[in-house]
C-alpha cells in the first residue's frame, strides 16, 4: 500500500452563516434518490442511515459556487484540505498506482469524491467488483447528500459495508467472497482511500483490509490446497460406496433436536479442566464429540451419541480403532466419507454418513445430507448441531490455541502424524478467551476464522465453556458448570430420538442404488476418457502456436493485425477447454473438486500475469502460453480417476452378484 500523504494543515473554518452554509435543496434531491435506492438494496442500512444524526461530522458548503466539505469536529479540522476536494482526490489517487486493479476495497468513503474519481478515470481499466467500507455512519449519510450513488447502490458488482463492527466483518467477507467467486481476483486487490480516512480511523480500516485477505487466503483453503490431496478424498469416497450406499444420511436427523442443547466436545488441552463434568449429561443433551475426543471419552464411561470425522489421511483411523461394538453401542460415527475406508473398517459401531457440501456428492445423485463443513472435525461437529436445530450450542475443549504452557491437545488425546508439522509455528496471537493474548498456528487460526462465519449465520447461542484457548467471536464465554445450571436440565433421551428417526431407513432401496451408482461409474469412465483425449487436442493446439506467442510477446508485437491473430490462436486453443467444460456432470459435478485448487490457482496466477505487461495484448499471448500446463495436469488427473472409476466399479459389480445371488437363494427357497 502506498503511504498516506501529510496532512495539510487545515484551513480556518468559516463562520458558519457567511461563508459555511447548510446543505441547499439539489442536496436533497441526491439524498431523496440515494436512499430510495438504499431502502430497495440495503434496507437495513437505509434504516440506520436515517435514524442517525450528525454528532462529529458536519457536511458543510464553502465558497462561491459553494463546495462541499465534511468539518471533523474531533480533529477540529476538514476532511479535504484545499478548497478543491476532486483535485485533492485526483493528486492523492495518482500515488497508490492502481494498475491492474480487478478488485478494489475503497478504505473510507468520505464525500464520495474518491468514489466518484475512479469510476471516471480507473474503472475502465477491468476493474469487475467494488468493496466499499465506511466505519462512520454519519460520514455515509453526508456522501449520500453530495454524490449520486443510485448506479452503485444497485449495482450487484458494488458491496457497501457501512457501520459495521470490525469482529463482524470477516464472516461478511468471506460470505461475499463465496457468493461471487471473488477470490479468484486476489492478487489483483487494490486498495483505494484518502489520507483522512486513516487519520480518522487507521486502524479500523487496516484491520478491514487484514480480515479481506485473510477472508480471501481461508476461502481458496476451502477449496483445497493440492489436487492430488483433493483426489485422495474422491478416491476414498469411491472406495467408501458401500458404506454410502448402505447407511443412513444425516439428512434424517434435520430438525430433529430443535431447541436442545448439544455439547460439541473437541481435544483442546483445556478439555483437561471440565471433561469430568459430562457424565450423566447423556440423557439431558446431545453429545457431539470430535474423533480425537472419542477415546478420552470412552475412557471415561461416557458415550457421544455422534462422532464427527473428516480428514482424508489414512491415520485418521487411529482415532477410531481399538474399541469393541458393546463400547460404542448408540455412538454413531458421523464421517464424512472422503474419509479412508480403513476408518470404516476399524470403526464396529453405527455409522451415519455426512456430506460436505462437495459436488461429486450431487454426482453421486443419493441424498443423505449436505452440509457446508469448513476444515476441520470439531467445525463438523458444530454444523451437525446446527442441521439438528441444536440450541445453545455448548462448546469444550474447543481452545483452537497452544495453552499457556505450551501443550496442543488434552491429555490422552491420539493426534495424526500429517498434524504435527502444523503446530511447529507459533508465532501468531490472537485474543483468548480470558481476555488476554495467546499463541495459536495458522492451521487453527482458519478454524477459528471458519467458526466466525458459520456463528454469524447461526440464530441460536452459542456458549464457550472451553475454559482456556483463543476466543471465537459471536460466542458466550461461560464456565461448563454455569453452563450445565442454566441450559442443561431436563432428560429428552437423545439417543432414543436418533434410533427412532434412524429406523425409517428403507434397506430395500440399497439394491436399486447399488444398480444407479453403477451405471453412473461407467457412464463417467466413458466421459473421463474423452476429457483426456480433449486434453491431448489442447496440447497439440498448445504445441502448434507456442513458437508464434513467444515471438509476439518477445517481440512486443501490438496492434490491430495482433489482436486478430491472438483471437483466432484464442478460439484453437480454449476450444478443447470449452468442450470439457460442456460435460457438466462429469466435468464440473464429479472432477472439478479434484483440479478446482489448482484451477484456482492458475486462474489467480493469470490475472497477476497482466499486471506485467504494458499491453493487454502481450499479456493475452503469456496467458495462452500457459494452458500447455493446464492440458498436462487435467489431463494427468483424468487418467488417474478413470483408475479409481474403473476400481469401483469392479468392487460394486461384485456386490451385486452377491446381492443377486441371494435373491437367488431366497426365490429357490
Amino acid at each position: 500500500m502506498a503511504k498516506s500523504k501529510t496532512k495539510k494543515k487545515s484551513k480556518t473554518r468559516p463562520v458558519p452563516g457567511k461563508e459555511a452554509r447548510r446543505l441547499p435543496s439539489p442536496g436533497e434531491e441526491i439524498y431523496s434518490n440515494n436512499m430510495q435506492a438504499l431502502r430497495r438494496y440495503y434496507p437495513e442500512l437505509a434504516r440506520a442511515v436515517s435514524r442517525s444524526n450528525s454528532e462529529r461530522f458536519q457536511l458543510e458548503w464553502n465558497g462561491q459556487p459553494p463546495v462541499p466539505n465534511l468539518w471533523d469536529k474531533g480533529r477540529g479540522q476538514y476532511y479535504y484540505s484545499s478548497g478543491n476536494p476532486m483535485e485533492e482526490v485526483r493528486r492523492e489517487m495518482v500515488e497508490l498506482k492502481l494498475k491492474n486493479a480487478r478488485m478494489v476495497i475503497f478504505l473510507g468513503l468520505g464525500l464520495g469524491f474518491e468514489l466518484h474519481h475512479y469510476l471516471k478515470c480507473y474503472a475502465r481499466e477491468n476493474t469487475t467488483f467494488f468493496l466499499v467500507i465506511e466505519k462512520e455512519l454519519e460520514i455515509f449519510k453526508a456522501a449520500l447528500h453530495v454524490i449520486n450513488m443510485v448506479g452503485a447502490i444497485s449495482d450487484p458488482n458494488f458491496k457497501f459495508v457501512v457501520g459495521e463492527d470490525s469482529e463482524k466483518l470477516y464472516p461478511l467477507f468471506r460470505a461475499c467472497l463465496k457468493e461471487k467467486m471473488l477470490f479468484y481476483l486476489l492478487k489483483a486487490l487494490r486498495p483505494v482511500y484518502h489520507s483522512s480516512a486513516l487519520l480518522v480511523n487507521r486502524d479500523y480500516y487496516m484491520s478491514a483490509l487484514q480480515s479481506l485477505r485473510d477472508a480471501g487466503v481461508h476461502e481458496v483453503l476451502n477449496y483445497g490446497n493440492d489436487p492430488y490431496d483433493s483426489l485422495l478424498g474422491v478416491e476414498n469416497m469411491l472406495g467408501n460406496l458401500k458404506e454410502i450406499i448402505c447407511h443412513p444420511g444425516i439428512n434424517m436427523l434435520y430438525e430433529r433436536f430443535r431447541g436442545r442443547p448439544a455439547v460439541v466436545v473437541a481435544t483442546g488441552p483445556s478439555l483437561n479442566k471440565n471433561k469430568h463434568l459430562l457424565k450423566e449429561l447423556e440423557d439431558k443433551a446431545l453429545l457431539i464429540a470430535a474423533d480425537a475426543s472419542l477415546k478420552i471419552m470412552l475412557e471415561m464411561g461416557v458415550k457421544p451419541h455422534l462422532v464427527s470425522s473428516l480428514e482424508r489421511w489414512p491415520d485418521t483411523a487411529e482415532l477410531l480403532k481399538g474399541f469393541t461394538a458393546e463400547q460404542l453401542d448408540g455412538v454413531y460415527l458421523a464421517a464424512c466419507p472422503v474419509v479412508s475406508p480403513v476408518c470404516y473398517d476399524v470403526y464396529p459401531g453405527p455409522r451415519i454418513i455426512v456430506y460436505r457440501n462437495f459436488d461429486h456428492f450431487r454426482w453421486l445423485g443419493i441424498d443423505k445430507g449436505i452440509l457446508d463443513i469448513k476444515l476441520s472435525s470439531g467445525n463438523m461437529a458444530f454444523k451437525i448441531a446446527t442441521a439438528l436445530g441444536c440450541d445453545p450450542i455448548i462448546l469444550i475443549g474447543q481452545d483452537l490455541a497452544f495453552s499457556r504452557d505450551g501443550r496442543t491437545h488434552a491429555a490422552g488425546a491420539v493426534t495424526g502424524e500429517h498434524l504435527e508439522a502444523a503446530y511447529r509455528d507459533r508465532s501468531l496471537e490472537v485474543m483468548g478467551n480470558d481476555g488476554q493474548p495467546i499463541l495459536t498456528c495458522q492451521g487453527w487460526y482458519s478454524f477459528l476464522k471458519a467458526y466466525e462465519v458459520d456463528l454469524s449465520e447461526y440464530e441460536g447461542t452459542c456458549i464457550n465453556s472451553t475454559e482456556g484457548g483463543a476466543y471465537i467471536s459471536g460466542t458466550e464465554v461461560m464456565p461448563f458448570k454455569e453452563a450445565i445450571a442454566r441450559y442443561i436440565t431436563e432428560p429428552f433421551q437423545p439417543l432414543q430420538v436418533i434410533r427412532e428417526a434412524l429406523a425409517a431407513f428403507n434397506p430395500s432401496q440399497i439394491e436399486q442404488d447399488m444398480k444407479q451408482v453403477f451405471r453412473l461409474l461407467e457412464a463417467t469412465y466413458a466421459d473421463m476418457q474423452q476429457i483426456v483425449e480433449y486434453c491431448r487436442e489442447g496440447i497439440e493446439s498448445c504445441e502448434k502456436y507456442g513458437a508464434e506467442l513467444r515471438r509476439i510477446i518477445f517481440n512486443h508485437q501490438t496492434g490491430l493485425d495482433i489482436q486478430q491473430r491472438l483471437s483466432v490462436i484464442e478460439n484453437d486453443i480454449l476450444t478443447p477447454r470449452q468442450k470439457c467444460i460442456k460435460m457438466h456432470r462429469t466435468f464440473q459435478l464429479f472432477f472439478a473438486h479434484i483440479f478446482q485448487s489448482y484451477s484456482i490457482k492458475f486462474e489467480m496466477d493469470n490475472i497477476e500475469a497482466m499486471e506485467k505487461f504494458n499491453d493487454q495484448l502481450l499479456g493475452r499471448a503469456q496467458i495462452l502460453l500457459r494452458y500447455i500446463e493446464w492440458y498436462a495436469v487435467i489431463g494427468d488427473l483424468a487418467v488417474i480417476c478413470m483408475s479409481s472409476l474403473q476400481n469401483s466399479r469392479a468392487g460394486l459389480k461384485e456386490l451385486l452378484v452377491q446381492e443377486d445371488m441371494r435373491t437367488a437363494k431366497g426365490c429357490l427357497l
